[in-house]
């Protein structure tokens, strides 16, 4: 073999192992960009289902408070209904390990139902209060993660803390009001 022929296939060597480690490292990046995009749009949607059961649940309780003694009993039974299937989805939208805003909100839920023939608006906006938080949360998250990848267990724990101490400075400016 001449010299320019040993050139030439170390070249065309070299370029093929250049070539596979391409292939190997836009194949990982296509596989992570594909994980974070559905773990994104999961997200985004958890957060659009849990805001309208909220929403939805807020309303059924206003309105049963407010137009209780109009109804008959089919439509008192019905109302319950709804709100108790409501309350159930919500609490499986949440996570029952989270002891500060997961078991706030479902608090929140069991009392606003248990306590049905009392004006509901006090608990129903300090429920759509720290759901909102958690939301905000979720959406900050959701932006990291579409921004930058996998966010650590640490960026988690500081989002995390970053909007407890959020919502408390808030529900402490509320009390001294």
């Amino acid at each position: 073999m001449t010299t320019t022929e040993i050139v030439t296939l170390s070249g065309i060597g070299l370029t093929f192992f250049v070539g596979v480690f391409n292939l190997i490292i836009t194949f990982r990046n296509v596989r992570k960009t594909a994980f974070i995009n559905s773990v994104t749009s999961s997200r985004i949607k958890y957060i659009q289902e849990l805001r309208a059961s909220i929403s939805k649940f807020c309303g059924l309780a206003h309105s049963y408070a407010n137009k209780i003694y109009k109804l008959e009993y089919k439509e008192v039974w019905e109302l319950h209904k709804e709100a108790d299937n409501l309350r159930f989805l919500i609490r499986l939208y949440l996570n029952p390990e989270d002891e500060y805003w997961d078991n706030k909100i479902i608090n929140l839920i069991d009392e606003i139902l248990l306590k049905s023939d009392k004006d509901p608006t006090e608990p129903i906006n300090e429920l759509i209060k720290i759901t909102q938080y958690l939301l905000k949360l979720e959406w900050e998250g959701a932006k990291r993660e579409s921004e930058i990848g996998i966010i650590s267990d640490i960026e988690k724990k500081e989002l995390y803390n970053k909007y407890v101490e959020r919502h408390k400075k808030a529900a402490l400016k509320n009390e001294n009001r």
